[in-house]
């Protein structure tokens, strides 16, 4: 086994420095490029997706590739601590051996794919067409025309009007621009519910946001319950649901 460095050990330095006029000119770049997205995205898309996962009668699947997998995953994952219980990431390949199983009529599929010809995905197309789901694709083709969103039945254009990177080849701008739309899309939705604070505690027990949110949710039914005589205090027990309102 190799061993390891001493703690005392500094990191040595790099030869190369960085560049800070080249950094700012990057996220000048990378700001201008996220304006463009803002001042094209078409609204009306925008609202339909949006209003596709609020009825979505079934569980709601996000998949995609690479980087656009990744961003698929967080958006599940937020969806999930919103509150909708059956929201979940689909890989593309697991789903082609035999993952797509969980799939049933009533459930929707969103494809997140920049180029929208990722082959994995139009694999997977026929797949969960077969199983009845109704398929929703988001990509970012130059032309704003691409095999996916032809094959599917509600299809979202993220307008990308190139990447920082210097080959506008890695995906640090069409990613970034998927995330801040599925988010914002998530925020809708919170609106939409009319999510609660108290709902949104129940769904994060652990961590700074439920620890915060729950001792706010027990102070607000200490102040009530003494205003009607009451004691929010069970046998020195913690409240960690929603709060119930006094009689």
């Amino acid at each position: 086994m190799g061993s390891l460095s001493s703690p005392s050990e500094a990191p040595s330095k790099s030869k190369t420095l960085i560049d800070q006029s080249e950094l700012r000119r990057l996220f000048d770049a990378q700001r201008q490029h996220l304006d463009h997205f803002f001042t094209r995205l078409d609204l009306s898309q925008a609202q339909a997706f949006a209003q596709a996962l609020l009825d979505a009668p079934g569980a709601v699947f996000f998949t995609g590739v690479g980087k656009s997998g990744i961003v698929a995953r967080k958006i599940a994952s937020t969806l999930a601590s919103l509150g909708f219980p059956r929201s979940a990431f689909l890989d593309p390949v697991d789903a082609l051996h035999g993952d797509i199983g969980a799939v049933s009529p009533s459930d929707l599929l969103v494809l997140f794919s920049k180029s929208g010809a990722s082959e994995e995905l139009m694999r997977l197309v026929p797949c969960a067409r077969a199983r009845g789901a109704y398929l929703v694709s988001v990509t970012s083709s130059s032309s704003g025309k691409d095999q996916l969103s032809d094959a599917c039945d509600l299809a979202v254009h993220l307008p990308v009007e190139r990447e920082i990177c210097p080959f506008d080849l890695a995906p640090v701008t069409s990613a970034a621009i998927q995330m801040i739309f599925g988010d914002t899309v998530a925020v809708a939705l919170m609106a939409a519910k009319k999510l609660s604070r108290n709902e949104y505690a129940a769904n994060h027990p652990a961590g700074r946001i439920g620890k915060s949110l729950i001792f706010r949710a027990s102070e607000d039914y200490q102040s009530r319950c003494n205003g009607c005589g009451g004691n929010a205090e069970d046998g020195g027990a913690t409240i960690t649901g929603p709060i119930p309102a006094c009689s």
